[in-house]
């Protein structure tokens, strides 16, 4: 399936004061004005950034205005100088992500080498440029807060408006990750998640993110809730706005860990022994210059290891019931047959197949093959009991299977002119698992077909910021972003060479043995099931998305003209699954609830090969979506 569409989320005109740059980013404005509250014209306003030691100058125009935008998050210091007054001087102006700062300057009247000093926590900045309700988690907060799972997506909860849909005390990472937040009411596959500038959404769900940075590598990021600008306007209900790290003219770095472990824990009352948990969350962050106040990198690396168990306690046939003697299960054989339903003191002892089902048959290994390959390989399913009395055996196990995630993070910011920065980005996260039952199928009781499920995901940003002169700005973003599911099972799910099995389809069964279900009523709880036909070659699926975004902004006079562009290319390319009951190896169903087909016990319905309803799929189905 194909499906093309071009899509310019925004190409904005406007006279407001606002500037149409990077979300993430940020921006000071600001009017120069003498003791009589009379413009400035032409004062020489410079702005550095205190970590970084890069200095950007413009004049201001006739009416005293001036403008610096798509500054990096941090802090600065201002400086303003004008022929017959004193130099101001502002330091420690802390500018958050897509924060848009008034401030006003004041001269004093006095020979330029005088000074007037004002520190940055008494400047006024007050945001008049923006109608839009959001709020910053800081850089300290996303490292500090204690968070169950160390997932930076859980702080967006702190925005008033924000609940949580997703269903997860804890905040998981890779493809188990979920960012199902719903803003002000709003749809959660509605929301925007934007790192550096550049998309990080998993475009097939909407719910899911590509990457997940490390909280150490996030220097701040925004929620916009409402009122937001048409620069946001992708999708309709909130945007995440997050701003990585970035490196600066002094050295720094931490490295940490985080453990969970069963050694903490006390078991329930169905483990045997304490059950396998650990959860290990080790990595390290470095950044500095590589050319003092030209070039500078962040690195940032982690890692998480978990092992975290699934119990399985399941009622199953015992050894005896498996070579087709059901004696156990009515341990009281005065069983009556002139008792209208003899077997109701044994329910779940199976019946002769005599049009009625109601007369016990303890014992019917006479009537089918034990050696039969194709019992033998079903057999292979059902796991033996482990614990029990006779007529009540279970399988009891605790498994904990690994699931692995690490993400390396590389930033490189680099002032091409003291008018011009070009920043560099690469995220790469790596996250398998195999879990202990076939994922997606139409039953999984035991441990004894597995999926071994991988889901990479790659982030990469390039932002150009240039002032063009001192009335006009520009930036350019570029962002490649993609993720990647790959399943596969693992375990006794292969059909041999004399597996004689037939299906209704002749599609070779993808080498698969069917899946069974077994419906128990009265006998085993309920019943249980093992399917593998999903994925037996395989499922892989993969989401990537290029982005173009230019924004522009021109200085006349006290207004300010806004241009800007948004094109978005991308893909979602899927091998489907199946539909319905069947899968395409096929699937059996035994149920003990028709009594005038079956003898009332599933599992021994299996033995003799008593099929109450069989389902195949003729093939997998493949899906391929492209939009722009």
């Amino acid at each position: 399936m194909k499906a093309s569409a071009l899509r310019f989320l925004f190409l904005a005109f406007t006279f407001a004061p606002a500037v149409l740059l990077a979300q993430d980013t940020a921006q000071i404005t600001g009017t120069v004005t003498d003791p009589s509250g009379a413009a400035v014209g032409n004062a020489q306003v410079t702005v550095t950034s205190v970590a970084q030691g890069t200095a950007h100058t413009v004049t201001a125009n006739s009416g005293g205005d001036f403008l610096f935008a798509a500054l990096p998050v941090g802090a600065y210091n201002l400086a303003v100088t004008a022929q017959g007054f004193k130099k101001y001087e502002a330091k420690g102006i802390v500018l958050n992500v897509g924060e848009k700062a008034r401030t006003d300057v004041k001269l004093e009247v006095g020979a330029t080498s005088e000074t007037v000093n004002v520190e940055g926590t008494n400047v006024a900045q007050v945001e008049t440029q923006s109608s839009d309700l959001a709020g910053v988690i800081t850089g300290k907060e996303v490292s500090q807060l204690e968070l169950n799972g160390r997932n930076f997506t859980q702080l967006v909860t702190l925005m008033p408006g924000v609940s949580n849909q997703t269903g997860q005390d804890e905040g998981t990472v890779g493809v188990y990750g979920n960012v199902a937040f719903s803003v002000n009411g709003g749809r959660t596959e509605y929301n925007n998640w934007e790192l550096d500038g550049g998309d990080n959404m998993d475009n097939g769900s909407n719910e899911t993110l590509n990457v997940y940075p490390s909280i150490d590598a996030i220097a701040e990021f925004k929620v916009l809730t409402s009122n937001y600008g048409a620069q946001y306007g992708r999708n309709g209900s909130g945007t995440v706005e997050v701003e990585t790290k970035s490196g600066t003219n002094g050295f720094h770095g931490d490295a940490y860990e985080f453990v969970r472990n069963d050694i903490f824990n006390a078991k329930n009352y169905f483990d045997s022994s304490v059950a396998p948990y650990k959860k290990n969350d080790y990595g390290y962050t470095v950044g500095g210059p590589i050319w003092k106040d030209h070039t500078f990198f962040f690195w940032s690396q982690e890692w998480r290891k978990d092992r975290v168990p699934n119990n399985f306690n399941q009622a199953v046939p015992s050894v005896a019931e498996r070579s087709g003697d059901f004696s156990d299960l009515c341990p009281n054989t005065t069983v009556d047959p002139a008792l209208a339903d003899p077997m109701a003191d044994c329910p779940a002892v199976p019946g002769f197949l005599d049009g009625t089902g109601h007369t016990p048959n303890l014992n019917i290994v006479t009537s089918f093959n034990p050696s039969d390959p194709n019992v033998q390989a079903l057999l292979g399913y059902i796991p033996l009991p482990t614990t029990g009395v006779p007529g009540a055996e279970f399988y009891n196990t605790n498994v904990s299977l690994p699931t692995n995630w690490r993400e390396e993070l590389i930033r490189v910011d680099h002032n091409l002119t003291p008018g011009e920065r070009l920043t560099f980005r690469f995220i790469h996260d790596s996250w398998d698992t195999v879990t202990s039952t076939p994922l997606w199928t139409n039953a999984g009781s035991f441990p004894t077909v597995e999926t071994a499920f991988k889901g990479p995901g790659v982030s990469l940003v390039t932002r150009l910021t240039s002032t063009l002169n001192p009335t006009l700005l520009n930036e350019f973003v570029f962002s490649y972003t993609t993720d990647h599911i790959i399943l596969n099972n693992v375990g006794n799910w292969k059909r041999g060479p004399n597996i004689t099995i037939g299906g209704i389809f002749q599609n070779g069964f993808n080498g698969s043995l069917p899946g069974i279900n077994l419906v128990g009523g009265d006998a085993y709880g309920g019943g249980f099931g093992e399917d593998p036909g999903y994925i037996p070659n395989g499922i892989y699926n993969s989401n990537p998305t290029y982005t173009y975004r230019d924004n522009m902004t021109k200085i006349v006079g006290k207004h300010n003209l806004q241009f800007g562009a948004y094109v978005a290319f991308g893909q979602k390319n899927e091998l489907g699954g199946e539909l319905g009951s069947g899968s395409v190896p096929g699937y059996l169903t035994f149920d003990s609830s028709d009594t005038n087909i079956t003898s009332r016990n599933p599992f021994a319905d299996l033995l003799l090969g008593n099929i109450s309803s069989y389902g195949q799929q003729d093939r997998f189905l493949k899906y391929y979506n492209r939009y722009k």
